[in-house]
């Protein structure tokens, strides 16, 4: 056995416990520096409309800042979803010419899409946004409407070149017997028995819609957003007069906006970041919409 005389300085090769202790030191700086210019990109596509923004941005801000930091130390890519583009506004007379996504939709992907070319600037291995259509759930539009929209909004991506964006439907979230490939019958066929098992599953008989949306300033907002976008879009659908007024519509519009609110919280999923095997809770729909609606959503 030979023994190894003792020295003043490491050996060239080897590390001290100090250096050591530096490396690391150093090593989750850097990832925290990267996990912060990520996040500061995110942050400049923030809808800053409302007077509080500032404030509840800065207070999300340690949260988000740390599932950022799950991929960078890692060196994977940053996944992010996004449950958006349920279908278009039924309204046909002043909002939308039709069913299908035109350059509204195509907008809104360009911009998310240069969000995650613009992570990829300073992270090489980039970032890919998941849209969750959700439309199914809220069962506002009809099924092949809504089967017609997602389609169309796929094949919109694919052809501007929008390669940071992917899609995944309801079905791709929770053990639901389909067939393997959806067709728009098949889908059709089996959007009630979807919507029959989301609620069987994770609906909450105890949930008070009420107090949640007194008490959550997110669910507040998206019910209030459901409120004005039901009374624009249902008007020429069921228009005033013939035994409706203006008071009995607005009733029956706080109604189905709270309905609208409790078939979102059904969707609580535990959502795969791929690649990394980290299981996320999403708390409720209206949670997740109320910080993408302050980050990304700007018309």
């Amino acid at each position: 056995m030979q023994l190894v005389p003792q020295q003043q300085h490491a050996p060239v090769g080897l590390v001290t416990d100090g250096e050591e202790s530096s490396n690391a030191s150093h090593t989750i700086s850097a990832t925290t520096q990267t996990s912060a210019e990520i996040l500061e990109i995110i942050l400049e596509f923030a809808l800053n409309k409302f007077n509080d923004s500032m404030e509840r941005i800065a207070a999300g801000r340690p949260k988000f800042h740390s599932v950022i930091d799950r991929f960078v130390q890692v060196g994977a890519r940053v996944e992010m979803c996004l449950p958006a583009f349920p279908f278009k506004s039924a309204n046909k007379v002043d909002k939308v010419f039709g069913i299908l996504p035109d350059k509204a939709e195509e907008l809104a992907l360009e911009r998310l899409d240069i969000m995650c070319i613009r992570i990829g600037n300073v992270y090489p291995p980039g970032a890919k946004l998941t849209i969750i259509s959700d439309g199914l759930v809220y069962n506002v539009i009809s099924d092949r409407d809504t089967w017609a929209y997602g389609q169309a909004l796929r094949t919109m991506a694919v052809e501007k070149g929008f390669n940071h964006i992917d899609f995944s439907r309801l079905r791709d979230l929770v053990s639901f017997p389909l067939p393997e490939k959806l067709e728009e019958i098949t889908y059709v066929a089996n959007a009630t028995n979807f919507r029959r098992f989301l609620f069987n599953q994770y609906g909450q008989d105890d949930l008070d819609i009420d107090h949640e949306i007194a008490t959550s300033p997110d669910t507040q907002m998206t019910y209030l957003g459901y409120r004005r976008f039901l009374e624009s879009d249902l008007r020429y659908i069921f228009p005033l007069g013939r035994g409706r007024s203006n008071h009995s519509y607005k009733r029956d519009i706080k109604y189905l906006a709270k309905q609208m609110l409790i078939r979102g919280y059904v969707s609580r999923f535990r959502i795969p970041s791929r690649g990394l095997h980290i299981m996320q809770r999403v708390e409720s729909l209206a949670e997740l919409n109320g910080f993408w609606n302050r980050l990304l959503r700007r018309r």
